[in-house]
């Protein structure tokens, strides 16, 4: 199944990495992720391995790091584009890459149909599961990169 991927930017949008599995939030149409302040679009979530994620500019895609006021961009050929989600979303720094368009095209494998809600998700965790399970995720998505240390890790 192809989701598509769009940044709402100011790290409102979940993080994508080729060979994830985890929990995600879709929009109640299933074509596109979740994102942003309004949790109504959260109402879909679902257990699924993100297995490809492909741009019509930058190509193929490791993975989108949404950490902090820069996303990380990892390329298949090990680029790494950091691109502004503060003060001015999308503002690619120092690459030969231009991006007129931030769209991505998610190949994801549903697992499991949850029936649960973003809310209802949290609720099940106290404020150090939840961060117990937040330092796995960093975790997994550095192992997923072939990452010892990132930027983006806090």
């Amino acid at each position: 199944m192809i989701v598509k991927w769009e940044p709402d930017w100011y790290e409102l949008d979940q993080c994508i990495v080729v060979g994830d599995i985890d929990f995600f939030y879709l929009r109640k149409d299933n074509f596109y992720f979740a994102n942003g302040l309004d949790l109504k679009p959260y109402e879909c979530e679902v257990k699924a391995e993100i297995l490809k994620i492909t741009h019509p500019e930058l190509g193929e895609i490791k993975g989108v790091i949404t950490i902090g006021l820069d996303y990380s961009i990892y390329l298949s050929d090990g680029t790494v584009i950091i691109v502004n989600a503060e003060e001015n979303p999308g503002k690619i720094y120092n690459s030969q890459y231009v991006v007129s368009e931030w769209c991505f095209d998610v190949q994801i494998h549903i697992i499991e149909k949850t029936g649960l809600t973003l809310i209802e998700r949290n609720k099940m965790y106290n404020h150090n599961e939840r961060k117990e399970r937040w330092q796995e995720c960093i975790g997994r998505y550095k192992a997923l990169l072939g990452l010892s240390k990132a930027d983006w890790e806090k």
